[in-house]
């Protein structure tokens, strides 16, 4: 049986409308557990914990809720790991959601070297102290773990060893807000690296788990937005990001070229889900991303077809196969 990572950024949206845990977070999350619970499955969540940090700044009561939920991943034999938005430094409550005042720290790199480093500390921290799981795996917000010697000193006193940051053939430059870089990184399911994360190194002391992708078709990608139309397919979660892109128009435009992709089940319909998994069916390991905040129900259809068809693999067991 080929193998999955099924990995989850648990957090709440970060942009027009935050949305509310309830609906963006913690009823979501209670389907895939239901989902997970079923098949036996694993999952590796990627727990926003500048978000917690922030809901125990306020003494938000849903930061209790939230605790509640992450000791039952826990407890089902899925992974607890760290994702950092530093946004929510400069966000505010308002009432059950809260208001981003700024995006000047979008990017962990807007931060100073102490900073950052505090932040990955404090973050593991209250992570530990809730699930009472090491805490070994990373991925950043945004993606924007390029230039990695930036965080280099954050891994190594956090005692984070593993990434899971990398889009291979992916690259955004909108400076100073958004900036990663993936072009020149090695085709391999997984691999070692020091102080460069797009750079094998045999000797390296972290581990790359990159997010597959693969390429489709513009075309594919207009069925897909018909197909999600005629079903109408609606998220669960009750915010809204920074932007909603013109799908329709990026399609049309590129209707004949290939467009790169990561591997996931979001926004998918089954057509679509079913012919990307054909796309990457020569990967023994593959690495999906998703959102709690972005389940409906065909995407939980997706899921429920990963879980059932696919050995599925938490951060001891890479640590233990992989590193």
């Amino acid at each position: 049986m080929k193998r999955a990572i099924l990995t989850f950024d648990y957090e709440l949206f970060l942009g027009f409308d935050s949305g509310t845990a309830q609906k963006s977070i913690i009823e979501p999350t209670d389907e895939i557990i239901k989902l997970l619970k079923e098949s036996s499955a694993k999952a590796i969540f990627f727990v926003d914990a500048t978000y917690l940090l922030t809901l125990k700044k306020y003494n938000s009561r849903d930061f209790e809720a939230i605790a509640k939920q992450l000791k039952e991943l826990v407890k089902i034999g899925s992974s607890v790991e760290l994702h950092l938005h530093p946004q929510w430094l400069d966000a505010k409550p308002n009432g059950a959601r809260w208001i981003f005042e700024s995006f000047e720290h979008y990017r962990l790199h807007s931060l100073s070297k102490e900073k950052i480093e505090q932040l990955f500390v404090d973050g593991v921290e209250t992570l530990e102290e809730i699930t009472e799981q090491k805490v070994k795996a990373f991925r950043a917000g945004g993606w924007s773990i390029t230039p990695f010697e930036v965080l280099e000193n954050a891994f190594e006193k956090s005692g984070v060893v593993v990434d899971m940051s990398v889009c291979p053939g992916f690259y955004k430059k909108e400076l100073p807000m958004h900036y990663y870089d993936f072009r020149d990184v090695p085709n391999e399911e997984y691999y070692r690296f020091s102080n460069n994360v797009n750079k094998i190194d045999k000797s390296g002391e972290f581990l790359e788990i990159p997010v597959t992708t693969y390429r489709m078709f513009g075309i594919d990608l207009a069925i897909n937005n018909i197909l999600k139309k005629l079903k109408k397919d609606k998220i669960f979660g009750d915010g809204k990001g920074l932007a909603s892109a013109n799908v329709q128009g990026n399609v049309l435009k590129r209707l004949f070229q290939t467009n790169l992709r990561r591997a996931t089940i979001e926004g998918q319909s089954k057509w679509f889900f079913k012919k990307s998994l054909r796309k990457i069916k020569d990967k023994e390991l593959i690495s999906f991303v998703m959102h709690p905040k972005t389940l409906s129900k065909v995407v939980l259809n997706n899921l429920e077809y990963l879980v059932k068809n696919y050995k599925t693999l938490n951060t001891e067991e890479l640590l233990k196969e992989y590193f």
